[in-house]
């Protein structure tokens, strides 16, 4: 393995899953904030996708006191026991100074699901580091050897 090959497996095995886990990150961030400083707001169920399906989207509005009505979605999976319908409330949180930024009670990226993709993500990105570095350290200059090696007449 050459130092480029090394350089583009480290790219990949640290970088992607920082980028993903960056991601995560601000997701639940923001989750946490709407929980713990969000205001409550009464929605509505606005459209039901795929209701016959195991995951479904529901898509729901509500008006905060300060703005314009506002629009999102969530997915459920695995549906709950009583199904959504049109029309049907929604409890939403929303923050005062962004109230663009809101989710339905429940729905955000909890605690456990962030825990556990982000373990897995360390586990990726570890391994995969140092797998490329074992397998550089040990064939140091492998590919140049085989390239200035000459065959032998015949």
């Amino acid at each position: 393995m050459n130092l480029q090959t090394l350089t583009g497996l480290l790219v990949g095995f640290l970088g992607l899953p920082s980028l993903i886990l960056g991601l995560l990150l601000y997701s639940r961030r923001r989750v946490v904030r709407l929980e713990q400083d969000g205001l409550h707001a009464r929605g509505k169920v606005v459209r039901v996708r795929n209701p016959r399906n195991n995951k479904r989207a529901v898509d729901y509005s509500f008006r905060p006191p300060e703005g314009p009505e506002l629009q999102g979605s969530f997915q459920e999976w695995p549906p709950p026991a009583s199904e959504q319908t049109p029309g049907s409330p929604v409890d939403v949180l929303y923050l005062a100074d962004a109230p663009h930024h809101h989710m339905a009670v429940g729905t955000g990226l909890s605690r456990r699901f962030f825990l556990i993709l982000a373990t897995l993500l360390v586990l990726f990105a570890g391994v995969g580091t140092l797998t490329a570095l074992r397998e550089y350290l040990t064939h140091p200059g492998q590919e140049e050897a085989r390239a200035h090696t000459t065959p032998a007449p015949p």
